[in-house]
């Protein structure tokens, strides 16, 4: 199995963990994931991976953890495709959502 099919893999098993709301595999997956994209130098599927743990942690009552992984997403999309990618709208919502959340 190559390493992007492991990483897929990988994060397929957390995303799936994550709608069955097991928190803690969903965080060890994505986890295992997020540290493959990075060294397979895939920012973009980085980004997608931190954004779906940040859904994990906001899910978890923990909006802190949520925006550390959110910004870091925004920041990898930004570095390496712009603002214009359609996975920033998506994170930024869901930063935006956050705070919003925050402040109820």
């Amino acid at each position: 199995m190559s390493t992007a099919e492991k990483i897929v893999l990988l994060n397929q098993n957390g995303r799936d963990a994550f709608t069955h709301g097991r928190y803690e595999d969903a965080l060890y997956y994505l986890g295992m994931a997020a540290d493959r994209a990075r060294l397979a130098g895939t920012p973009l599927q980085e980004a997608d991976i931190r954004n779906t743990i940040g859904l994990v942690f906001r899910d978890l009552g923990n909006p802190a953890q949520a925006e550390i992984h959110f910004k870091l997403a925004l920041a990898l999309i930004v570095k390496k495709a712009g603002d214009d990618a359609p996975l920033y709208s998506v994170v930024t919502a869901n930063l935006k959502n956050l705070r919003e959340a925050a402040r109820m």
